[in-house]
């Protein structure tokens, strides 16, 4: 079974309206493009500890013989993310941590 996939990008950042910014410039770009599998983004402000910020960019399956996670590395490996990856360096205090995930279950289904 085919399931869709999420990354996520924990981030420390003094100027979270900078990623915003870049996410919804992002979102523009990847609506008049054909990203495979690209549903979107949402930034979480972590409310423990102030600062702190998770990117979450969901991919969903468009083809069944290709997962929603080779999705999200093609994606990961193209010029323009790439690009944005390298601003999100320039924008943020400390290393980003990625982590990936399989969805297993969502309740708007």
């Amino acid at each position: 079974m085919n399931r869709n996939f999420s990354q996520s990008i924990t981030v420390d950042c003094s100027d979270p309206a900078e990623l915003i910014a870049m996410l919804e410039r992002w979102d523009l770009e990847q609506a008049m493009s054909d990203i495979m599998g690209y549903m979107g983004t949402r930034l979480l402000a972590d409310r423990e500890k102030i600062g702190r910020y998770m990117i979450v960019a969901d991919f969903g399956v468009i083809d069944p013989d290709v997962s929603a996670a080779d999705e999200a590395m093609r994606n990961n490996a193209r010029p323009e993310t790439k690009a944005w990856a390298e601003r999100l360096l320039e924008a943020i205090d400390s290393e980003p941590e990625y982590h990936h995930y399989d969805e297993l279950y969502r309740t708007d289904r």
